[in-house]
Parts: C-alpha cells; structure tokens; sequence
C-alpha cells in the first residue's frame, strides 16, 4: 500500500510539472495593444528588442516550449511577433504570435528588418571565431594565439557610423567597470586606416585598442553589414554572443562566460 501511494505522490508530482511547465505566463503586453497603433509597436520593439540576445525561454504558438534557434526562426520570417511574458523567477519567457491580415504583417516586415542581424549573430555562437592578427593604433599586437586564455570583446565599426560613436561614452564606463579583469580585452576593429584613426582619436575618447585597415577582415571574413557589431569571444575562442548594444554586452559578460 504504501509503495503504491508514494507511486501515485510521483506521478502526481510528475504530471503536474508537466503541466505546469507546458502553461507560460500571460503577456506583459497583450498582442493587440501592441499592434494597435505604429506608436505602440515602435515602443514594444524598443523595449524588447535587446532581450532577444539574452537567455530565455520559448513557446511556440501552441504553448509548447521550443529552442531559442527555432523561435528565432520563425520570428525572422517576418510572420510573427514574438511577445514578452510576465514571470514570477525573474527569468525571461517569450511566445510566438501569429500575425493576420496586411496591417499586421506590415509590422512582421518591420520585426524581419530588425531581426536580422539578432538571427545571423545567434548563427554564429558556439563557432570558433575567425583567425585574426591585428595591430592596434599604438603598435600592440593581437593575434588568437597571443589573447589566449582571455575574454575578448571585439566591436566593429567605422567613424562615418554615428550610432557607433555615439556609444563610445557608454563603452568607456564598460571598460572601466570591467578594469579589474586583467582577463577580458576590449579590441574595436574599423576598416577606416590607422591615420584616419589617429585623427579621430585626437578628439574622440575611447578606452579600447583600436584597429584600422580591416576593411577585408569586416567584409571577407566576417562578412558583417550592421554597425556596430559586438563580438564576445571565451577564452577558448569560441563565440558566445554578438550584440549590439553596451547593455547586452554587460548582460553577456556577466551570463555568457
């Protein structure tokens, strides 16, 4: 008898994790006052667009829990509006919404356009990044055998980018937060020449080791088309993460690693 209770405890136990682990919670924001307006749909994607290169749970349509790869799939073809959902353990939880009609699937074009440099980074975790021999602007020089053992945060960019300099200031606070780790390296990497950024450096603060004439490495090799790019590379040298903004790299060091 008493074998045959504590069998039932666990199934009971069992199904109702099952259960409960197939119920996300309710959205924070329900999918029609997203949509209702170009005000309201401009807002949600502020706020949320950065989530989408942390860790978080998926469901599909269906509630049924599905890879982070597969969600982004299915959100970056422009058919579906992935919609953030309330928790209670401070952890994220995304769903997929199907979008109807032509108003609504004008906004999925908007998610797809948005979308695209989030799916292509997240392609790119879990790959050894590209071999690399670079030369910063004061002569020091890195290469994947001498950075070793080290965290590398690597931004592409190039000076004509005004989102990509106006970050700079928000960086620098990274860099000095980060000070202590003599085991991260913040490298910026730009196609424009080393005098061009010599120049630029005589007037513009900014606290990482800096790279020209990469113009072919961005291109060729990497094959990046949004600046700024932020790589975040283990010390293995396999890629982690690629953001593209201060507070996803924060976020990335501190969960990534």
């Amino acid at each position: 008898m008493k074998k045959t209770l504590t069998l039932c405890v666990l199934l009971f136990a069992l199904l109702n994790f099952s259960f409960c682990s197939s119920n996300p919670g309710t959205p924070v924001e329900k999918p029609e006052d997203i949509l209702k307006s170009d005000h309201s749909f401009a807002s949600y994607i502020a706020q949320t667009l950065s989530m989408l290169t942390e860790n978080y749970t998926a469901y599909d349509t269906n509630n049924k829990e599905i890879s982070k790869l597969e969600f982004l799939e299915q959100v970056n073809t422009g058919q579906y509006l992935y919609v953030l959902l309330n928790s209670t353990d401070n952890k994220l939880y995304f769903k997929l919404y199907k979008l109807n009609g032509a108003k609504e699937l004008s906004y999925g074009q908007t998610i797809y356009a948005y979308m695209r440099g989030t799916y292509d980074g997240y392609l790119r975790v879990g790959k050894k990044f590209s071999n690399f021999d670079f030369t910063d602007i004061n002569g020091n020089h890195y290469t994947n055998e001498n950075t070793k053992g080290k965290i590398l945060v690597i931004k592409y960019w190039f000076i004509h980018c005004g989102a990509c300099v106006a970050e700079m200031p928000e960086l620098n606070k990274l860099v000095q937060q980060y000070k202590n780790r003599k085991d991260i390296l913040f490298i910026s990497v730009a196609p424009d020449s080393t005098a061009l950024l010599k120049a630029f450096f005589s007037k513009t603060r900014f606290d990482y080791a800096n790279v020209g004439d990469q113009r072919a490495f961005i291109n060729d090799d990497l094959k990046i088309d949004e600046f700024p790019t932020h790589f975040i590379i283990n010390k293995q040298g396999i890629i982690v993460n690629v953001v593209g903004k201060p507070e996803e790299i924060d976020y990335s060091l501190k969960n990534d690693l």
